[in-house]
Parts: C-alpha cells; structure tokens; sequence
C-alpha cells in the first residue's frame, strides 16, 4: 500500500488583468475520481493545503454545461465529495515539508485555485523534490502542474526537458480566460524548459515521463489517476519480493 499525499488549493479568489477578482478554488471533478481511484487500489490518502486552511471549493464546478447537463451526475458528485471529509480539515503543507515526511506520492488537482497560492509555494517545491529523491511518483492535472513549478535547484527546474501537459491555452481561450489572467500555465510551463503537448480541447489526454504523470484537463482525471495507482501498486510489489524476510 502506498501513501498519497493530494495537494488542494486554499485560494478561493482569483485576481485579473482588469483589476476585478473571480471566485475560484479546486475543480472536484479533477479530485473526487483521482481519490476514488487510489482507494480502490488500496493506498492510503492524506490531503494538505498551504497553511492548513481548509480548501477552497469552486462551485463553478457543478454547472450544468459540465456535466452534460445532467442533474444526476452533480448531484453524485456533491455526495462524493461530501463524503471525503479531509478536505474540509487538511494538513498543513509547510508543516509536512518541515518534518522530512515522505511520501509515495503526490498529487495536485487542478481548478485554477493553484495559480494563485501554489505557484510560488517552497512547500510544495520541497515535497516534489523530496518525492522525486525518494523514487514516487508526481502527478498533476488541468492547472495542478502550478504546483511543479517550485521545484527547482539552482535555477533549473526539476522538469525541464521532461514531455507534460497542463490546461491548453485553446481551452483558456474558450473558457475566457486566456487575455484575463495574468499568467498562461501553459507559456510558464514552456518557459521553465517543459515539452508540452495537448489534445483537442476538453478531450482525454495523459502524458507520462519517467516519475512524472499529467493530465490536459477534467477528462483525464481518471485515466491519469489509474495509471498512477497501478504503478504504484505495481512498485509495492516489487518492493516486498525485494525483501530478505516477509514484508508487512
């Protein structure tokens, strides 16, 4: 069983171009599926946010043009949600990046909630890094990929030249987003050394190299998800064959 450690934006404003300011926060449908999909492959799951402030919902989410305009579907998706109290009463980021805790994973949902406190957060540049040093794996979707960008030494960041993907500046474009904001994930992304690429807008695309597993948008989560828990699942078992005497 390995331990993943989802890291949730406790940003629930986002400020503009213009000057005005936008609710915003994590988008559930990037973590409910993620975290459903690591249960049932019998990993454990914390959740932390900077400073410990409980994470910040975009209730944007739940519109009808995002689930087809199925009524059902949102509401099963508020009932999955409610169901995962931690969110509500994470850890805190800086704290577990004190403390030397590994983990064998970790995991950042989008929504653009991470452009505003993870970005620029040591605390989850630490924790990459630290993951990454202790062979785990990293994982990121929509605007989750922020959270990578602190994870530099000496100038360079962790995952230049690695193949990624993040939110496509065509989806910000259609969102309404792409003269509003004032920075494109995608441009820093691509800035910092990252190789991107994209499908079409809002379809499922998943790119993985080496420890590092992204997702384009809400469509991936799961797949990005499922690939990550089978490897670790798979890492688990290598990891007790390799023993001398009987694993716990």
């Amino acid at each position: 069983m390995a331990h993943v450690l989802f890291i949730l934006t406790a940003a629930d404003t986002l400020p503009l171009n213009d000057g005005s300011v936008i609710n915003t926060g994590f988008w559930a449908q990037e973590f409910v599926p993620a975290h459903h999909l690591f249960l049932e492959h019998g990993h454990q799951i914390s959740i932390a946010t900077p400073k410990g402030r409980p994470a910040a919902l975009d209730e944007n989410c739940f519109a009808p043009e995002f689930h087809e305009h199925d009524m059902g579907r949102i509401l099963n998706l508020r009932e999955q949600l409610n169901d995962i109290e931690a969110w509500c009463t994470p850890l805190s980021l800086e704290r577990i990046a004190m403390t030397g805790v590994k983990y064998d994973a970790v995991f950042f949902p989008g929504g653009h909630g991470p452009m505003v406190d993870l970005l620029d957060s040591a605390a989850a540049g630490t924790l990459v890094k630290r993951t990454l040093a202790n062979n785990g794996l990293i994982g990121a979707i929509c605007h989750g990929p922020a959270g990578l960008v602190p994870a530099q030494h000496e100038g360079r960041w962790l995952f230049a030249d690695y193949q990624l993907t993040c939110f496509s500046r065509e989806e910000e474009q259609l969102a309404g987003m792409s003269q509003r904001l004032p920075k494109l994930l995608a441009n820093q992304l691509d800035a910092l050394g990252g190789k991107l690429s994209f499908g079409a807008p809002g379809t499922e695309h998943v790119v993985i190299d080496r420890q590092l597993y992204t997702g384009q948008n809400p469509a991936s989560a799961d797949k990005l998800a499922y690939h990550m828990a089978r490897q670790l699942k798979k890492m688990g078992s290598l990891n007790k064959n390799a023993c001398d005497a009987p694993c716990d």
